[in-house]
């Protein structure tokens, strides 16, 4: 068995393989490509080096517009990142109402089982038993 996994295993990755290059691989260099060159369509780029790079690196709307934007990344990962530490923290001691914020919190994940579980009971006590009752007829039992 693990010789026939070794040779023809790869079988098995390939076509995830194919989909991964096909789908980033190939896009991601190609992309990259056409970074380094001046285009309107992508039938018709010229390639210009990096000059795309140093038009963007000096223009100070850019600058300006990454700065904001690497400021408003770093906020939001370090108040997320304490906020939720120090909710699981609150959520861990002793304290009144921890239990109800924990239900609180907790909910979402059994929402959808619950919401599956009457999708279910309907199918099957209500569709299925109304399409069971003729057959159950012709058999001669009661039925429900």
């Amino acid at each position: 068995m693990e010789k026939a996994l070794k040779k023809y295993g790869w079988i098995f990755v390939l076509p995830t393989l194919i989909a991964f290059t096909i789908g980033f691989i190939v896009p991601f260099f190609e992309g990259l490509y056409l970074s380094f060159c001046k285009f309107t369509t992508v039938g018709n780029a010229k390639f210009i080096g990096f000059g795309n790079y140093v038009s963007a690196l000096t223009d100070a709307q850019f600058l300006r517009s990454a700065g904001f934007t690497i400021a408003v990344t770093v906020v939001n990962i370090l108040a997320i990142n304490i906020l939720a530490f120090a909710l699981a923290m609150a959520l861990t001691q002793k304290l009144k109402g921890t239990n109800f914020f924990r239900t609180v919190f907790f909910m979402p994940n059994l929402i959808g089982g619950i919401v599956l579980g009457y999708i279910w009971q309907i199918l099957i006590n209500g569709v299925l038993s109304i399409a069971v009752q003729p057959l159950l007829k012709l058999n001669g039992t009661a039925g429900y």
